[in-house]
């Protein structure tokens, strides 16, 4: 016998055999983050064009406190060029603002995109007009690209790096391969990693959970130096004394304060939960006004927290409540060739829930301490509003389940229900981050994007009238109502042509429960 023949032949055997298996679990990659889901041709849509006034409307004031009746809006060349009361000028198409409010276009700063280039028309129809990607990858630099050269139709996009963390050296290639991380072993790694991403063309750098502290540091100079904003968590193995001097100018959930305390608190348990409550809400001042005196905002993604208990213990009922349809299904589904625990939505990969088999003391005993987790967070945000902390509005969409562009509106609400004004909620939308991302838009005033919703009902009555769209305006171009539905529409064709999981009794439960009146 040959035994070096055979040894070749297991040796190739085994190579190709290799590579059949990463091909697949590669396919499976980019299945499960919505890749392979049917793609919509954004130049389908024609919307308005050239320049336009809408009459006869009320403005939200630049403040964001009040209404101005009886505005006209002139737009050109994508931007606002007067606010009067003058005669509309001639050869401007004319859009009648009668009874109608025209603000700011929405804002979600905490995004994530992954291959799913539909999300982006979902924004539009949702009069989302900016968004935040904070796992970048250069689809989305591409993307972003073809929106500024008008051969997509898509918001604003603010694209942070991918996510930095230390990892040892074979699990860094495996985070790499198999969610984007790059690993950042060292300050040497951090300086180049932070100038390699300018270089591309990403506009701040993401700080995820799993960064030592030396890397950390290495990263918040170098991106100091070459003025690069840094944005993300707070570090497991950094204390939130070292972020106030880091040069971190944004700390990307609530959630992240929370964890931060509760590593000093020692982590809480069922029976101490009360005094971490406590001890949260004694702290929670102090961080603010740290916050306030260095410069950084906070993102909110408080809905998603709010209703974790849910998602954990009655996760079929809560799918009812989201528009499941509009979801990229590749995401929603997740891929039958990767593990579970992934970020799948639907009860057969859905990793928030509880695992069959616990006990009625065990279930109790975690729904208790999940209902602590959401309360802590609520702590935070509430003195973080009392205390005047700039908090932009992110919802972590297409993570469970937060629907792109539809989240925002829950976010808001979320957000007025702990304690904000609607004025205040707004600006958290509009204003804040367009400030922080250094748009041009987020306020109606000359010379400012022409980047603009036109609501049916007044949102500073209500936050809920956010979601009453008539038109939206994007980049000067004019998407009336219709068009805004032919989008959605587009979208949900495009997802029930890919879709290999049966959603209709989710959809049909949320369309009965919202035929049944509510009792007062």
């Amino acid at each position: 016998m040959n035994w070096k023949k055979v040894l070749r032949l297991a040796f190739i055997s085994l190579l190709l055999l290799t590579i059949s298996m990463a091909a697949w679990m590669q396919y499976g990659l980019i299945d499960m983050y919505g890749g392979f889901t049917e793609r919509v041709n954004s130049q389908q849509f024609s919307p308005q064009e050239g320049p336009s006034v809408i009459t006869n409307v009320q403005v939200l004031s630049p403040d964001g406190k009040e209404f101005l009746a009886g505005k006209n809006v002139t737009i050109a060349d994508g931007e606002i060029m007067a606010i009067d009361t003058l005669p509309p000028r001639e050869g401007f198409a004319r859009v009648d603002g009668t009874g109608k409010y025209l603000i700011p276009g929405y804002t979600d700063a905490h995004v994530h995109l992954f291959k799913s280039p539909n999300d982006l028309l979902l924004y539009v129809a949702n009069g989302v007009t900016q968004i935040r990607e904070l796992i970048g990858e250069p689809a989305h630099l591409k993307w972003r690209e073809q929106i500024r050269q008008g051969k997509r139709i898509g918001p604003d996009m603010y694209v942070a790096s991918p996510r930095l963390g230390t990892f040892g050296r074979v699990e860094g290639w495996f985070m790499s391969w198999s969610q984007g991380f790059d690993n950042i072993p060292n300050p040497r790694v951090a300086e180049k990693a932070v100038k390699k991403y300018q270089r591309m063309g990403y506009d701040g750098i993401k700080i995820y959970s799993h960064l030592s502290p030396e890397s950390y540091q290495a990263l918040c100079a170098t991106a100091r130096a070459i003025d690069m904003p840094i944005m993300g968590h707070v570090p497991f193995s950094v204390g939130l004394e070292e972020i106030y001097n880091s040069g971190q100018s944004d700390i990307a959930h609530f959630e992240e304060i929370m964890n931060a305390l509760n590593r000093e608190f020692g982590y809480y348990r069922g029976e101490t939960a009360q005094q971490f409550l406590t001890f949260v809400e004694e702290r929670a001042a102090e961080v603010a006004q740290q916050l306030i005196k260095n410069g950084i905002t906070v993102t909110s993604t408080m809905w998603g927290t709010e209703h974790l208990v849910e998602q954990k213990f009655e996760l079929k009922s809560f799918l009812s409540k989201v528009k499941l349809e509009y979801e990229n299904p590749g995401i929603s589904e997740w891929s039958t060739m990767v593990p579970r625990g992934g970020l799948g939505w639907l009860p057969h990969v859905n990793r928030y829930q509880l695992p069959a088999g616990l006990t009625a003391d065990e279930r109790a005993g975690r729904r208790a301490h999940w209902e602590a987790y959401a309360a802590a967070e609520q702590l935070v945000a509430a003195a973080f509003i009392k205390s005047g902390v700039k908090i932009m509005t992110g919802t972590d969409a297409n993570l469970p389940v937060r629907v792109p562009g539809f989240s925002l509106f829950d976010e808001l609400e979320s957000l007025q229900a702990i304690g904000m004004s609607p004025a205040q909620v707004l600006r958290s939308s509009t204003s804040i981050p367009a400030e922080w991302m250094d748009n041009k838009a987020g306020r109606i005033e000359v010379g400012r994007k022409a980047n603009l919703v036109l609501l049916d009902d007044n949102p500073l009555q209500d936050i809920q009238n956010t979601r009453n769209i008539n038109a939206v305006v994007m980049n000067g171009q004019f998407f009336d109502r219709a068009l805004l539905d032919e989008i959605l529409g587009a979208v949900k064709m495009a997802n029930n042509t890919s879709r290999k999981e049966d959603i209709s009794t989710y959809v049909h439960h949320r369309l009965e429960a919202a035929r049944v009146p509510h009792m007062h």
